[in-house]
């Protein structure tokens, strides 16, 4: 056995789902070295080319709340780069997005085996590579249990919970008569393909038999294409056990059902299926609970009807409480109930960090929610904002020596550097450096408003983005300054009634593979060539001239003292026509 090797860094973090990449490039970006550790060979968790399960949101039920930040980079470059929506190169831009990041030692096929904790402080985990034989120990200042089961908790005794609390634990009115430790369960996902000729299916001797009466309240069998209306989430089990202890198990059922179900779509005489042939079947289930830490707030159902307003507010969630049954497939039940919810709601810090574990943070769906609370914060687009919350404080708090409950106090502060990188908050409006009274600039009144008013999106009630002509200069002129860098925030159509139609396509989940099927592009509304210049005292410099550029959010290194900024739009992609901006800025 080779001999242990030691990881130096300032944060771990454990699973690299969307929560977890978001985490560790977060902190990165602003300094910190980290240890991205995770068990599977490809990146993404439940969104990866394993699983297949689709990334969902706010946007799903609010259009105007589209998440922002790392994941709609993400999804930016996805559709830069993978216009077919195939998921190994959904792979590859993972893959590229953490790997391009110098501060990140990335370990795949690594499993975490246990964690050294003292006097309520983590200080090192230790490791496994399932294809190397390396051992690891991995020390660090803060950790980050982004693995969705919790994995640290019964390692370090941080304190946690699992299955669904009665009524009267949070005044929850949906909430059980009785709590119990039930679950949602897991499921297997399958991905069928239209070919050019008829395909027979013969199922495996394992395959489980079905009926059409097994497939009331998830197929539409009165529809001759309505096999390929989902991703077959409803191949549920496991809920009523143990979905992290009995894993196995779940799964080799789930295989069992899944070739059931599929025999059923093409052999039953139902639909118009002998065409399509199955192309994918999950390599692993797509876990939905197993074990929630507590943190010092525990997220309620209540909180979420009435959109309880938190001064530590780090993210948002959106999605219905949407609770499925434990029994799943076995049950003859309808698989899910929606409850809907009145508006986007916040999610405060202190869920995100354990009460009793001084260092040790969590993002995903093991934060300290209700489990009608995790019905709605556990899908990967809320999921994604937790975790670049969680690397962004914990980025403020290393280099001031705070604990994860002391950087509760600083708020304002971390608040502004999560707007900063574009990650909108319900209730905290970015700050901008430069203001209407500090500059002198060509933009109107109007367009004045719109790049100060610290919003940044289109809301049903706000802002438009400013729009200007090409090739027509914006230019702000201001006391000379020693700026960092430049900030430059697009419009990228992310938050408008018009992106609800695109949204299926900016994110890896292709239900199935139609031959006609349509490929992507970046949005017409993102201005593709652009020229940016600083005023020194020599006069205007050329800093950047892009001429493919897919970002929302831009940010241009700058390092000494400017007295204006100018930018001016060149060239846009489809029917684009115009510079359409929500800020320019400068950060000092």
């Amino acid at each position: 056995m080779a001999p242990e090797q030691i990881i130096e860094c300032d944060f771990a973090v454990i699973g690299a789902g969307m929560a977890g990449i978001s985490a560790a490039i977060a902190a990165a970006r602003r300094g910190l070295k980290v240890c991205l550790v995770h068990d599977r060979p490809v990146l993404g968790g439940n969104a990866s080319e394993e699983v297949r399960m689709w990334i969902r949101g706010a946007s799903d039920h609010f259009p105007f709340y589209r998440e922002g930040g790392i994941l709609e980079e993400l999804a930016l470059d996805n559709a830069r780069y993978n216009p077919d929506m195939t998921f190994p190169l959904w792979s590859m831009v993972l893959y590229n997005k953490v790997t391009a990041e110098p501060n990140i030692t990335l370990l795949l096929n690594t499993v975490c085996l246990g964690a050294a904790c003292r006097e309520g402080r983590i200080g090192q985990i230790s490791a496994f590579c399932l294809t190397s034989y390396e051992r690891f120990c991995v020390r660090a200042a803060y950790f980050a249990d982004c693995s969705g089961d919790s994995i640290l908790a019964e390692a370090t005794g941080a304190d946690f919970t699992r299955g669904r609390e009665d009524a009267a634990q949070y005044g929850e009115s949906l909430g059980r008569a009785v709590c119990d430790g039930c679950t949602m369960g897991n499921s297997l996902l399958l991905q069928a393909v239209e070919t050019d000729a008829p395909v027979t299916f013969t199922p495996p001797p394992f395959a489980k038999k079905f009926s059409e009466e097994d497939f009331r309240y998830r197929l539409n069998t009165d529809a001759r294409m309505g096999f390929i209306a989902n991703n077959y989430w409803w191949i549920e089990l496991g809920g009523e056990g143990d979905t992290l202890r009995d894993a196995r198990d779940i799964h080799a059922e789930l295989l069992a059902t899944v070739y059931g179900v599929w025999d059923f779509v093409k052999n039953s005489g139902k639909f118009d299926a002998e065409t399509w042939d199955l192309h994918f079947v999950g390599a692993l289930p797509a876990k939905r609970e197993t074990r929630r830490y507590l943190g010092d707030y525990v997220l309620s159902q209540r909180d979420i009807d009435e959109g309880t307003p938190f001064e530590d507010e780090a993210a948002y969630g959106g999605w219905t409480m949407d609770d499925h049954s434990p029994l799943g497939f076995r049950g003859g039940q309808k698989p899910n109930t929606f409850h809907p919810i009145p508006a986007p709601y916040a999610i405060p810090w202190r869920c995100l960090y354990s009460r009793n574990v001084s260092n040790l943070a969590f993002a995903g769906r093991n934060i300290s929610v209700t489990h009608l609370a995790l019905s709605s914060t556990r899908v990967m687009a809320t999921c994604a904002m937790l975790g670049q919350a969680v690397g962004t404080v914990v980025s403020f708090a290393q280099p001031r020596g705070l604990t994860l409950r002391e950087a509760g106090a600083y708020a304002a502060q971390w608040k502004q550097m999560l707007r900063d990188d574009d990650c909108y908050l319900l209730h905290t409006p970015r700050k901008t450096f430069l203001t209407p009274g500090r500059i002198r600039t060509n933009a109107s009144r109007e367009q004045m408003r719109v790049l100060f008013s610290g919003i940044e999106r289109e809301l049903d009630d706000g802002d438009a983005p400013a729009v200007f002509p090409l090739h027509t200069p914006l230019e702000h002129t201001f006391e000379s300054v020693y700026v960092q860098k430049i900030r430059i925030l697009f419009d990228s159509d992310i938050a408008s009634s018009e992106r609800r139609d695109r949204e299926l396509k900016m994110y890896p989940m292709r239900f199935h593979v139609p031959k006609n099927r349509e490929r992507v592009h970046v949005p017409s509304a993102l201005i593709q060539k652009y020229t940016l210049s600083v005023l020194t005292e020599r006069g205007w410099e050329i800093v950047e001239r892009a001429q493919d550029n897919f970002s929302r959010l831009r940010y241009v290194e700058i390092g000494r003292r400017i007295g204006g900024i100018r930018l001016v739009g060149e060239g846009c992609r489809g029917t684009g026509s115009a510079l359409r901006l929500f800020s320019l800025d400068v950060i000092v």
